[in-house]
């Protein structure tokens, strides 16, 4: 059974200028973000979360612990007096120009192994080299930087509760660079930090974004050996999926692979009738197709679309059906790298100019399909899914000393 508790965050003193000191997740921080978010402010939180000019080696992370010690000692960082749960909401535009929607709970989740009857389960493979990195920071600094991002099924039962809040003033109130508006509630008034823990209690929670960081804590929890701390719980936003407009982008892929642009093409013909398109027909063709499964193979020259009926009765997902079925059979001499993009355009710029092989450009996948793959005991590849908008990294942060 999930459970979340208040915690005492650790928030900016400053939050008139929120805007220039949070940064994204991690994760999706190129190393030109990295140097622009450095420069924007000095306190800024990438040199916490991903310092810029990091020396090689764990120790790098040496001068993120600095700076986040120095920035408490000098009063840029305060922690709450009371413990909290913190209601975090996120007002967007969507792909389609629709407005959206999402608001969460905040708080410190209990850790539980991943496994079946576990309260909080995983909805996409992970990797070693991200949680290794993760650890290395969290050793040196013993932070909850950024929170990890968590969905259940909920039947809408707080909706009504956030759209009080309008009626209070909030933490935090800003527009990012996206043109997404971050608003945070304190919530210290026991019976709501109840209600709030209540609602969530049956779970179980899918974790939908910080897989890596929670196996990073679940890794660090194990080293303490019962020491004291907070290292028994990670930070984390908690999202109903029945009452929140939670928007899943696809990530697509780059392919580095021993074959050639005519080889691939001919191949594609073979097995699944490939049809040429423009540039320009990409986006609505992929949309508009109601296949099972249909893809864009993106190659130097052209695209090819294909519609694929899964070989496996349980490949309900496109990711699925492209690494089981369509993958192996496009590429039978192995593939030597893969590149996860959001943008398509990005995917399009690395075939056509970077020397990537060839992209493969996917259709979304529903928050529901995502609750179901964990619930069913599924996992869906690495990099599956791409929930957005992400949570920024800097509006609270909290210590597990």
């Amino acid at each position: 059974m999930p459970t979340l508790r208040p915690f005492h965050g650790i928030r900016y003193s400053s939050a008139a200028v929120l805007a220039d000191l949070v940064c994204p997740p991690y994760d999706i921080i190129s190393a030109e973000t990295q140097a622009v978010l450095g420069r924007r402010h000095l306190n800024n939180a990438v040199h916490l979360e991903l310092p810029p000019d990091l020396p090689e080696g764990s120790e790098g992370y040496a001068q993120g612990a600095a700076a986040f010690r120095s920035w408490m000692e000098e009063g840029v960082l305060r922690p709450d007096e009371e413990a909290s749960l913190y209601v975090y909401r996120q007002d967007f535009v969507g792909p389609q120009g629709e407005r959206r929607r999402v608001a969460g709970v905040l708080g410190a989740l209990g850790l539980e192994p991943w496994g079946r009857g576990s309260g909080i389960l995983p909805h996409e493979r992970t990797m070693p080299g991200p949680v290794a990195d993760r650890l290395s920071l969290l050793r040196a600094c013993p932070v909850n930087i950024s929170p990890i991002y968590a969905i259940y099924h909920g039947a809408g039962g707080l909706a009504p509760y956030f759209d009080t809040l309008e009626n209070r003033p909030p933490a935090a109130n800003f527009v990012d660079d996206e043109g997404t508006r971050q608003r945070l509630w304190i919530i210290q008034a026991p019976g709501e930090i109840e209600m709030l823990s209540a609602a969530l209690s049956n779970g179980p929670l899918i974790v939908a974004d910080g897989h890596h960081r929670y196996e990073t804590a679940l890794a660090y929890h194990e080293e303490q050996e019962g020491a004291p701390g907070g290292h028994d719980a990670i930070m984390c936003l908690c999202v109903d999926i029945d009452g929140e407009d939670v928007l899943v982008l696809p990530y697509h892929r780059a392919i580095s692979a021993p074959v050639t642009p005519l080889a691939l093409k001919q191949r594609l013909r073979d097995a699944w009738d490939a049809i040429p398109l423009d540039d320009e027909d990409v986006p609505a063709t992929l949309q508009a197709s109601r296949a099972e499964h249909s893809f864009v193979f993106v190659l130097p020259e052209d695209n090819l679309f294909i519609e694929v009926v899964a070989e496996s009765t349980d490949a309900v997902l496109d990711i699925v059906v492209l690494h089981d079925d369509i993958l192996p059979k496009a590429f039978v001499e192995g593939i030597n790298g893969l590149r996860f993009l959001r943008d398509p355009r990005e995917l399009v710029e690395a075939v056509r100019t970077e020397g990537w092989d060839a992209g493969v450009l996917l259709k979304p996948v529903l928050a529901a399909q995502v609750a179901a793959t964990a619930l069913a005991g599924e996992r869906m590849p690495q990099k599956a899914t791409y929930f957005w908008p992400k949570v920024p990294t800097g509006l609270v942060f909290r210590s597990l000393i």
